[in-house]
């Protein structure tokens, strides 16, 4: 009798190492087919997808004189500090970084003087007011401004930017 077990027990063990060696080719043969699968759409020489955003003209690089500025969005509204950034480094302006303000609730647009460099401010709160038709103006000196403006968006910026 005790032949009879170790002869079914041998069975069991075969049986159970005929299965993981099944799964064994199958992994090994869906990870071949994924990697053919992989590397053919690599080869392929078709158009790639443009992003949206490569459609637009480029950016005027800013010069060494260009105004340099600060924007935060102040409104709450979702992607508006991008826009106005990247509609500002269009037209020539170096904009050295764009966030959030430290709340949300700031009815007016506000452009803050940062540096002793009033003509290149001049030049930023005249192009809010003509565009847009807000942006009222504060001086804040700091020592050492890290812009010469700082521009946080309020209620009152309209809700859509001209593209160009």
């Amino acid at each position: 009798m005790t032949r009879k077990r170790s002869k079914r027990s041998r069975k069991k063990r075969n049986r159970g190492r005929r299965w993981v060696t099944v799964l064994l080719f199958l992994l090994v043969g869906f990870f071949c087919v994924s990697l053919y699968l992989g590397l053919r759409d690599r080869e392929s020489d078709g158009p790639e997808a443009v992003p949206a955003a490569m459609d637009l003209p480029e950016p005027i690089v800013p010069t060494p004189g260009s105004p340099s500025l600060v924007v935060l969005n102040g409104c709450g509204r979702p992607g508006l500090g991008r826009e106005v950034s990247r509609w500002f480094r269009r037209r020539g302006v170096d904009v050295f970084e764009t966030g959030n303000a430290d709340r949300m609730d700031h009815a007016r647009t506000l452009v803050v003087q940062r540096s002793d460099r009033r003509a290149a401010v001049d030049r930023i709160a005249a192009a809010l007011r003509e565009q847009f038709g807000v942006g009222l103006r504060m001086t804040q000196r700091a020592e050492i401004p890290e812009a010469d403006a700082l521009l946080i968006l309020g209620g009152d910026f309209p809700d859509s930017l001209p593209i160009r």
